[in-house]
């Protein structure tokens, strides 16, 4: 019993390790699903230990943008920073690996 405890302790430290990926979009936003597509492969790459998607339609919750601050269609955020608009890969690994080291640094400060 002890060994699932440790286990179930790590899996709630691995996933606060994550780096929150959140997508917003919406249902009449016609670059929103290639956005997706764009996003989605990326993160790939990285494996779902490294990240977690979190995709927002702002079609069913209209709050949730302005809570954000998003006034613009396709967003995505990572680690403080958005992008509007279809994302190159290239700066969508840059943003994650950039919230990967300020998520470190911030733990080696602790």
């Amino acid at each position: 019993m002890a060994d699932k405890k440790k286990r179930k302790a790590s899996t709630k430290k691995k996933k606060s390790d994550k780096i929150e990926v959140v997508f917003f979009k919406s249902d009449t936003c016609a670059f929103c699903p290639r956005a997706e597509e764009v996003i989605r492969e990326t993160l790939e790459n990285f494996g779902s230990e490294v990240f977690e998607l979190k995709v927002v339609n702002v079609s069913e919750n209209p709050d949730a943008a302005e809570e954000f601050g998003i006034f613009a269609l396709p967003t995505v955020m990572i680690g403080g920073i958005s992008v509007t608009g279809i994302p190159e890969p290239d700066l969508l690994m840059k943003m994650v690996l950039g919230a990967k080291v300020m998520t470190k640094k911030k733990d080696g400060s602790k």
